[in-house]
């Protein structure tokens, strides 16, 4: 199992030698400037890692850590708690599938994007750009913005505006809103796609879908028919498990941490339930040995049939809010 207990990225103390702490290009004078212009003592500060630039935010309520790569929440730690997100031994690299923490999947999620193109959409890859810090009272929050370029165009012809924010407070909150820039509609799907760390993939139970809907997604890939009405809790077998009503509520148990993580989310259309198969994970920072120590509990605007028109002018929200909890 991957070290995804032992801190935040790139903060040592035993931590792996890959993942976000090692620099392959220098970005200490970038995060000298950030911090010039956006950091705040105590609060907000940003440190270099393998894929750019990472801001920390701090306040009573935990600790969160954001890389500017791709606006994916990479840590975070509620106060008098352990990390909650999980973080793979791999080494990760501008340009590669940067699993772990919260990726940001949009205007596609998984392969509903062109032919060819690469999973969950141009922001999972883009370099965002700060637009907003504030830091009152309980909450610490960073603005982050990703606007269409040649870069983005050549996967997505269109014109946008990506907006996301992440703030620590009593919870963890990721909102997104996007914008369509452009003289012509397009359709999106979208979705966050936290990464769990559980104490055995295999132990764990999903509450909060009994009597929904749901298709396995490794055996049905239409998404416009349902097969099946889960009964009771979900224990995650590999593959994934997509649920088919936009529920605001979810909680995964976790007897063996014991903990519970609570996720609210709000603007999707389904739920994903996500467990890691050591033989079949995807191609990126994941290596085999993470596969038992996550699992993803996934807000989705997803399939195609789901999917958001948005004409020029038009906009797309999505919110997701995550908290702890005893095991009941």
């Amino acid at each position: 199992m991957g070290k995804a207990g032992s801190g935040l990225p790139g903060r040592g103390g035993g931590r792996h030698s890959g993942g976000m702490g090692d620099c392959e290009q220098d970005w200490t004078a970038e995060c000298a400037a950030l911090d010039r212009r956006w950091g705040g003592p105590g609060r907000v500060a940003f440190r270099p890692s393998a894929v750019g630039p990472v801001v920390r935010l701090s306040g009573p309520g935990g600790t969160a850590e954001v890389a500017l790569l791709g606006a994916q929440t990479v840590g975070w730690v509620p106060a008098g708690g352990g990390e909650v997100l999980y973080w793979p031994e791999g080494e990760a690299a501008i340009g590669e599938e940067v699993h772990g923490g919260i990726p940001v999947c949009w205007p596609w999620f998984g392969r509903m994007g062109p032919e060819g193109s690469r999973m969950h959409g141009v922001a999972r890859y883009g370099r965002f750009e700060v637009v907003a810090v504030e830091a009152a009272g309980e909450r610490t929050e960073v603005g982050l913005r990703l606007e269409a370029s040649e870069a983005t165009r050549a996967a997505f012809p269109h014109g946008f505006r990506l907006e996301v924010r992440i703030g620590v407070g009593e919870a963890l909150a990721v909102s997104m809103e996007a914008a369509n820039t452009g003289a012509e509609a397009f359709a999106v799907t979208a979705g966050f796609h936290p990464y769990l760390r559980v104490s055995d993939a295999a132990g764990v139970r999903v509450e909060g879908f009994a009597g929904a809907r749901y298709l396995d997604w490794t055996a049905d890939a239409d998404g416009r028919e349902q097969h099946a009405v889960q009964a009771g809790d979900y224990r995650p077998v590999p593959g994934s498990r997509v649920f088919a009503e936009a529920r605001s509520v979810c909680r995964l148990r976790d007897a063996g941490l014991g903990r519970t993580v609570v996720l609210e989310a709000a603007g999707h259309t389904r739920w994903c339930v996500w467990r890691a198969d050591a033989a079949t994970l995807p191609r990126g920072n994941l290596l085999p040995e993470d596969a038992e120590g996550f699992v993803c509990v996934e807000p989705v605007v997803f399939p195609r049939c789901d999917a958001v028109v948005l004409e020029p002018g038009g906009r797309q929200t999505m919110s997701l809010a995550l908290r702890t909890e005893g095991v009941r």
